[in-house]
């Protein structure tokens, strides 16, 4: 048990007070993200209980084959009884959500992202767990919520993803376990594997491929690049190039890969990885967060070129 039994009390207290519950995870939603949040309003709701999930940003194609994405919407009120974040604990993460948090009676946070500084109601942020699945498997399994197929197979591939499919340096016992027992309950653990890593579309293959072979290397770092124009070129999502920052730091002999995917508005996005060195650190310093061995971040630059030297200067500057 990772959860203090004070802090689930209060959460259960909470929740049940609330009429109106919603849920927001942060934006560019990732495969914990959306399993946790669809898990956890599936469970409220099955436990009697008006839960909308905020559908604040789109989800990338990879993910699109789990259930009840259709609650993921974009129909939610201005406020709520009880507003939940969920995989979070930076306010300004939340993006269009806001607004809605600042105006809900009662907020609490749920996470397991280090140098979480949100002021909420509650917040239940334990940066020991390797994703915020398994912490919400936990809130249910203690305070007796429903859990059935859906949210079990939910919940487990909001698990595998965060894991890198149980790779990660955090991932104990406790993770496996649960793996175990949603399994039991369940989970659809094939189905959730295929959809994830048995169906790359031939498009997407293409893309990373590209990128790969114009990637630049430093020793034992790596620096990989996704533009706009390149996106286009394939016809995928900025989202696909993800598996590309793994792959190369899978590689023998590095230590660090990064990551630069072109957003609009002058916006870089950094993913960094690592397979010993703390990266999030680095990501922190630089206003973001996230994972020991796998952590992000943004850089506000006014054009591609720039982002790059400075996307650069930053991973040879990570001491290894």
């Amino acid at each position: 048990m990772k959860i203090n039994n004070e802090k689930l009390l209060k959460l259960k207290e909470l929740i049940d007070q609330a009429e109106t519950i919603a849920i927001a995870s942060h934006v560019n939603p990732d495969g914990d993200n959306i399993g946790s949040t669809l898990a956890f309003a599936r469970s409220l709701r099955n436990y009697g209980k008006k839960c909308d999930v905020i559908g604040h940003d789109e989800i990338d194609n990879y993910l699109k084959f789990l259930p009840d994405l259709k609650y993921y919407s974009k129909d939610y009120k201005d406020s709520y009884d009880l507003f939940l974040i969920l995989d979070c604990s930076e306010l300004n993460r939340i993006g269009k959500a806001v607004s809605i948090a600042e105006n809900s009676k009662k907020t609490a946070v749920i996470d397991h992202h280090v140098g979480g500084k949100i002021q909420s109601d509650l917040n239940i942020i334990v940066d020991d767990s390797p994703a915020t699945c398994e912490l919400v498997y936990e809130i249910i399994d203690r305070l007796d919520f429903p859990l059935d197929e859906i949210t079990a197979t939910l919940l487990f591939a909001g698990i595998v993803t965060d894991t890198g499919r149980f790779m990660y340096a955090d991932v104990s016992e406790n993770t496996f376990n649960i793996a175990g027992k949603l399994s039991t309950k369940g989970a659809d653990m094939q189905f959730v594997y295929k959809n994830l890593y048995q169906s790359k579309p031939i498009n997407v293959m293409k893309f990373e491929n590209e990128m790969i072979s114009n990637a630049e290397f430093f020793d034992d770092k790596v620096f990989s690049l996704a533009s706009i124009a390149l996106v286009e070129k394939h016809k995928v999502q900025m989202g696909d190039a993800e598996n590309v920052v793994n792959a190369l730091r899978d590689l023998e002999g590095i230590e660090i890969s990064m990551l630069l995917k072109e957003y609009g508005e002058n916006e870089y996005k950094i993913s960094l990885r690592s397979k010993d060195v703390d990266v999030s650190k680095t990501a922190r310093e630089n206003g973001g967060g996230g994972h020991i061995r796998a952590s992000g971040f943004s850089i506000f630059e006014e054009n591609l070129e720039k982002a790059k030297q400075k996307a650069l200067e930053i991973l040879k500057n990570i001491d290894d």
